[in-house]
């Protein structure tokens, strides 16, 4: 059973509405909400499989593609790392204080992103089982792609938290789910990949055309991303990498290579990766709107909602602020609809090329200077980086986003690779990898390569693109997490995890909340 391509039209919120619905969720007990579906039970009560399996995988694959918000488990992986930040401006991005939270490490267990991460990804790990139980009967490849899809829900709570609750099927409401330890919940993820990779049930196309929906279907492509990712970070979750977790991720990214991945060259413009259409470089794409990635980033006068900016000592990393000294700085001008693709600074232009005006009719111009406030800043403060190109779409008419967005590329499994070949992996080559992406860039090729070439060319290629771990994930590997960096002060080495929310604690005397919280 294949999973079919859903046409979705989703309404853009603000934030202020999703927080609102947001505060009035508690903390989840673990029981299954399949969309369209319903499970069926016994005579005793036990359950006895989903009655409709395709719907269920769907509302499945539904709950991944709610990770391209901006709140929530994304605000998690970025917010919480250096390289972008949320900026109150006036009465602007408050929110009670849960960007600022995040962005300075002064979170607790009430933040509502942590709470609602938890729910969330518990929720559909419980689901996933209930989905992949003898009893619901789906189909070889349908049940392949599902124990992808718990490996990477089980692999984020496993990432954020440390720990991993999980429920039986048949567990009645008096029963306290069992809690993994890391190494348990590590084997487990683990054994749902290999046994999907080695069933032969997922498609093992290369890159796709947009438009026939294997695009949006999770592929053997994506759960070998999915493995080398989970053994790449095994040091930052059991403490010491297992034997072998590096060479498997250089085999893995490999095997992804021999499908038909590569760099993708664009057409003369290096956004063109997160154009919708074919190409070399997109492993997976969610069926989803691209407005979050868009729209938070950009002013009002831009259709926007002027919130999130990248920092500033990110974009100094390039060194430059010319675009033929690297491509992923982006055009100057105008693209479509008046916006730039890459890090828009300097002054801003409308649809015609006439500069833009701020709401006091200020020069809309996004400096390259140091930001100095989480909580005190004008329209203009802030560098914004936009990597889907403007166009208009049916959904979208005055342009700004599409319903295709970029999840997995290989460009971030070819920094894997290198990564795990510094740190002990054979059969890779770090400094051919990291050049290959500087080549495609413009940039000038490196002599040599160390992990802190690495580190900053992770920073330059996938800012503000949280795939599945992010930035806070690299960090962590790097052992960068409590340091002080832009607007982040605060230096505690126990917020390498989040802490357990307290209903969660309350209701399951099997967790143990985090050290320092």
């Amino acid at each position: 059973m294949m999973r079919k391509q859903i046409s979705i039209n989703k309404a853009l919120l603000s934030i202020g509405a999703i927080a609102a619905l947001l505060f009035g969720q508690s903390c989840t007990d673990l029981d299954p909400q399949f969309s369209d579906s319903v499970s069926n039970e016994t005579a005793e009560g036990d359950f006895a499989g989903v009655t409709d399996a395709s719907s269920a995988l769907t509302a499945l694959y539904d709950n991944i593609e709610n990770l391209g918000g901006q709140a929530n488990e994304y605000a998690l992986m970025e917010v919480a790392a250096e390289n972008v930040a949320v900026l109150t401006r006036g009465a602007d991005w408050g929110d009670n204080g849960v960007w600022r939270l995040l962005h300075n490490h002064t979170w607790n267990a009430g933040h509502l992103y942590v709470l609602n991460s938890w729910n969330s990804r518990n929720q559909e790990i419980l689901n996933a089982t209930r989905f992949l139980d003898p009893a619901s009967a789906v189909s070889a490849d349908a049940a392949a792609q599902a124990r992808v899809l718990r490996a990477i829900n089980m692999f984020m709570v496993l990432n954020f938290y440390g720990q991993v609750p999980f429920r039986g099927v048949n567990d009645g409401a008096d029963v306290d789910p069992t809690v993994f330890t890391p190494q348990e919940a590590f084997d487990f993820i683990l054994d749902d990949l290999d046994t999907a990779i080695s069933s032969g049930a997922l498609h093992s196309s290369g890159p796709v055309a947009s438009g026939d929906g294997l695009q949006f279907v999770i592929g053997e492509a994506a759960a070998r991303f999915l493995r080398a990712k989970v053994n790449l970070n095994s040091a930052s979750i059991l403490g010491d990498a297992p034997a072998g977790a590096m060479d498997a991720v250089i085999a893995d990214v490999d095997a992804i290579e021999a499908l038909g991945f590569a760099l993708d060259p664009g057409t003369g413009d290096y956004f063109d990766i997160w154009r919708p259409a074919t190409n070399t470089e997109v492993i997976y794409w969610m069926n989803t709107g691209t407005g979050n990635r868009v729209l938070n980033m950009i002013h009002p006068n831009q259709s926007g909602w002027n919130g999130f900016v990248t920092l500033t000592e990110t974009f100094r990393l390039f060194g430059s602020e010319d675009i033929n000294d690297d491509a992923r700085l982006g055009i100057a001008g105008p693209d479509f609809n008046g916006l730039s693709t890459g890090y828009l600074r300097g002054q801003q232009l409308n649809t015609d090329g006439t500069p833009l005006t701020d709401r006091q009719n200020t020069p809309l111009v996004f400096e390259n200077e140091m930001l100095t406030s989480l909580e005190i800043n004008n329209e203009r403060n802030g560098i914004r980086v936009v990597k889907y190109p403007q166009r208009r779409d049916d959904n979208f008419p005055n342009g700004a986003t599409n319903s295709e967005a970029v999840w997995l590329r290989y460009g971030e499994a070819v920094l894997m690779r290198a990564e795990a070949a510094l740190r002990g992996g054979s059969g890779g080559d770090a400094t051919a990898d990291v050049n290959a992406l500087r080549a495609r860039a413009g940039a000038v090729e490196l002599a040599s390569v160390a992990l802190q070439d690495v580190y900053d060319e992770t920073r330059r290629e996938l800012n503000s693109e949280a795939n599945i771990a992010g930035a806070r994930a690299v960090q962590i590997r790097f052992g960068t997490f409590a340091d002080t960096w832009e607007l982040k002060n605060v230096q505690e080495d126990f917020r390498v995890l989040f802490p357990i929310p307290a209903n969660a604690l309350s209701s399951n005397p099997n967790l143990v909340q985090n050290p320092g919280y």
